[in-house]
């Protein structure tokens, strides 16, 4: 059933209020200023769309036999949006979406795919852009959009304060739902003082699957910390909360691989690493990478983990990281 989009949605599905909240973001925009929504909907399209949206005002413009004295008017256009949570999209549905939009009245008909491409071929969608070129001979526009590209073309226009503190809070809400790539900047330093041989022996990190302390967001890799250093940098594979015996949900993975194969290998490590300790919460490492990257700071780590973007310092892979973080102080790598 339509709905009309507002502040509070009361969607239970999270694709459904993704794209409330989308929705809600791009009408402040119009509302505020038509010129701001033609920016930010130009940078999904890829052409200047100022013609397009908003109420056009003209004078003494010849239609056919006539020339009104004012002409107020507004150029049609319809854009749909299909959102998903995860880089994948049903071909039948983009199918029906375009057969729709082409029933639409005349205008600008445009059709974006939304979601978190982080891994899929964007060839798979070469049939879509296929569609639209031959059958419907380029009257429809379809464009994939990721979540980063749609927040970093909401933060583009010179918004008044307002508009820039709730794009600002929508951010935000996408990373918490893990809808933009931040995490692959993202090292997860962990005090392990005492217990190392769960990393170094067992290859994995462990701890309660409580909130609080032990609530780590998403990160691309994973350090060990004892003795004011980091001692060994991994990839991290994918966590795992291993509620009991037989029953462990995959909370988020980093590599490919099967979701039941991460679940086994993570109930596996709790039952041979830490018998009968449930619920916990275990980090599947890749190959550990000694480094020795000193805190210069007075005492020792006063919090169970630190995040440390190591976005810039292009490390593709642990081994790298390991390497460019060696014989550096935490705040040279604070400080990049």
């Amino acid at each position: 059933m339509s709905r009309p989009v507002s502040l509070f949605s009361g969607y239970s599905q999270r694709e459904n209020r993704t794209t409330n909240y989308c929705l809600l973001l791009l009408k402040m925009l119009y509302e505020e200023n038509p010129k701001f929504l033609a920016e930010v909907m130009s940078a999904f399209v890829g052409e200047d769309l100022s013609e397009h949206i908003g109420v056009k005002f003209r004078q003494q413009e010849r239609k056919d036999s006539s020339v009104p004295d004012g002409l107020i008017l507004q150029p049609a256009f319809t854009i749909y949006i299909e959102t998903k949570n995860w880089d994948w999209f049903y071909q039948d549905q983009l199918e029906q979406h375009l057969q729709a939009l082409d029933r639409e009245n005349t205008g600008l008909k445009v059709l974006i795919a939304l979601a978190n491409f982080e891994s899929i071929d964007r060839e798979k969608f070469a049939p879509v852009h296929k569609l639209c070129a031959e059958q419907y001979r380029n009257s429809i526009v379809f464009k994939e959009v990721s979540f980063e590209d749609f927040v970093l073309a909401l933060e583009h226009p010179p918004l008044p304060k307002n508009l820039a503190d709730a794009v600002a809070d929508f951010r935000s809400y996408l990373d918490e739902q893990n809808l933009l790539p931040s995490w692959q900047r993202l090292l997860d330093v962990v005090n392990c003082a005492g217990i190392p041989d769960d990393v170094l022996v067992g290859n994995v990190y462990m701890c309660p699957a409580t909130g609080g302390a032990y609530n780590h967001q998403r990160c691309k890799f994973f350090g060990m910390y004892r003795n004011k250093r980091i001692e060994q940098v991994a990839l991290i594979e994918g966590m795992v909360d291993v509620e009991a015996p037989g029953n462990a949900s995959l909370k988020w993975q980093n590599v490919p691989g099967s979701k039941g194969e991460m679940e086994t290998r993570a109930a596996a490590k709790v039952q041979n690493l830490r018998p009968d300790a449930y619920p916990t919460r275990v980090f599947l490492l890749g190959p550990l990478y000694g480094t020795n990257c000193q805190k210069d700071s007075p005492g020792g780590m006063q919090t169970s983990k630190q995040y440390f973007d190591v976005g810039s310092l292009k490390a593709d892979n642990a081994e790298q990281l390991a390497d460019v973080l060696s014989d550096k102080t935490w705040s040279q790598i604070r400080g990049l």
